[in-house]
């Protein structure tokens, strides 16, 4: 007889934002903005349970099936590294800062973490399935974002989602692919300064020779568990900003007198100022500029394409004003609404 088996690990992945966290969105109808996203990916219910292990109870096994308890529901939703269109990136950051996008196309979608306060979370809602099983994951807030681009490849993202409950659905999203713009990584350049760089295009050029990089964003966004008296409810009791923000920046770079004046030996441990930006002949891409702390520096580095390169290690700080800014422009005029 046939059996019926999932056909791949994703084949839909849509994303609505929520009207209330803990109001998980509905997912049976067209709306919603399909993640144009690498099918590879992993579910973890995020299920605590406290067994009872090595207690008294008259048997030799050492914990009893009706003993077992659960306490606590935190499910975690991984997106692999892939490829990221700038249709779908602004999502993974107005879940972080709920934005507000200016112009009349492309959208500019601003990310600017507040350096002193907490920013307002807008959770998102997942429907996830892989052909046969189906799953709505509500509220949802990346908990870490890395982006990076090489010469030879497309902006690429990958996603860790904390959210609030997962729980399997009969919704049939009909969420329909739009057109989506991906940035190939040849576009992006690296730019310096003596002060944070406020403007996409701002600062110094630096040399053409900078190969990849990478960065990786960790804003402190977590579920919060807390005594909420409901027998009921296992769940994350709210989603909160609960760590400090950091990050690290990675940039590799030829070795030539460029890196040599601009990313000097002598200045690990000095502060930094620098902006990876690309946007293609549509006006779509992506800008990050960041306040970091040279960590390291390769001095003598490997050999690619007859190139020696050496690697840039810039962990985010503060200059007591800036820290991080990212701009996405994007064909994605608003957040895909909860109905």
């Amino acid at each position: 007889m046939a059996v019926t088996l999932g056909a791949k690990a994703f084949t839909k992945v849509v994303a609505k934002s929520e009207s209330a966290y803990g109001t998980p969105s509905s997912f049976n109808d067209a709306n919603g903005e399909l993640l144009h996203t690498d099918i590879v990916g992993v579910i973890d219910p995020g299920v605590t349970v406290d067994l009872a292990d090595d207690k008294s109870a008259g048997i030799r096994p050492k914990r009893l099936a009706s003993s077992a308890t659960v306490t606590a529901k935190a499910p975690v939703i991984t997106l692999a590294d892939a490829p990221v269109s700038a249709r779908n990136l602004p999502i993974y950051f107005d879940a972080l800062a709920t934005i507000t996008p200016t112009g009349t196309g492309p959208y500019t979608w601003a990310y600017t973490p507040s350096a002193t306060d907490v920013d307002t979370i807008k959770t998102y809602s997942l429907y996830l399935t892989d052909g046969v099983q189906k799953y709505i994951v509500d509220g949802c807030v990346p908990s870490e974002l890395t982006l990076s681009a090489d010469q030879s490849g497309l902006l690429q993202a990958g996603v860790t989602w904390s959210a609030r409950n997962i729980a399997t659905t009969t919704d049939t999203s009909t969420a329909a692919f739009a057109q989506q713009y991906f940035v190939p990584g040849r576009l992006f350049g690296v730019r310096t300064n003596s002060s944070f760089i406020t403007t996409v295009g701002g600062g110094n050029a630096y040399s053409t020779y900078a190969t990849n990089w990478s960065l990786t964003l960790m804003p402190g966004a977590a579920p919060l568990q807390v005594l909420n008296g409901d027998a009921t409810n296992v769940n994350a009791g709210g989603v909160a900003y609960t760590g400090a923000f950091d990050g690290t920046l990675e940039i590799t770079i030829a070795s030539n007198s460029s890196k040599a004046s601009a990313f000097p030996l002598a200045d690990i441990g000095a502060t930094k100022y620098v902006q990876v930006s690309g946007v293609d002949s549509n006006g779509y891409g992506f800008t990050a500029s960041i306040v970091g702390v040279m960590e390291n520096v390769t001095v003598i580095g490997s050999e690619s394409d007859g190139l020696i390169l050496e690697t840039v290690t810039l962990q985010l700080a503060s200059d007591g004003t800036n820290s991080v800014k990212c701009w996405i422009t994007s064909p994605l005029a608003a957040r895909p609404a909860s109905a």
